[in-house]
C-alpha cells in the first residue's frame, strides 16, 4: 500500500522574494555583462540591464503565470550558482 504524499510547505513571502531580488540582480548582471562586452558601452549597457530586471521583477509581480515561470529560472540560475560556490569550495578546501 502508497503513502499518502504530503504536499512541500510553502516557502514564506520573504524568502521568495530574497530569491526573486538575488536572481533579477544575477540575471542583470550577466545582461549587463554581455551587452557591455560585444555591443554597448558601460553606460548604455546598464540602463538596459536595470530596465531589463525591473521588468522581471514587475511582471512576476503583476501575472501568477509570469511569477512560477521566474520563480523556475530564479530556482535553475541559483542551483548553477551554488553548484559553482561548492565546486570551488570543495578545491580550496585543505
Amino acid at each position: 500500500m502508497t503513502q499518502p504524499t504530503v504536499p512541500p510547505a510553502e516557502r514564506s513571502p520573504i524568502v521568495r522574494f530574497i530569491r526573486r531580488t538575488a536572481a533579477a540582480l544575477i540575471l542583470g548582471v550577466v545582461f549587463f555583462a554581455v551587452l557591455w562586452m560585444t555591443v554597448f558601452n558601460a553606460v548604455t549597457s546598464a540602463v538596459v540591464a536595470s530596465g531589463g530586471a525591473v521588468v522581471l521583477v514587475a511582471g512576476s509581480s503583476a501575472s501568477e503565470t509570469f511569477q512560477s515561470i521566474f520563480e523556475t529560472v530564479a530556482e535553475v540560475v541559483l542551483g548553477i550558482f551554488g553548484a559553482i560556490a561548492d565546486f570551488f569550495s570543495s578545491i580550496f578546501d585543505w
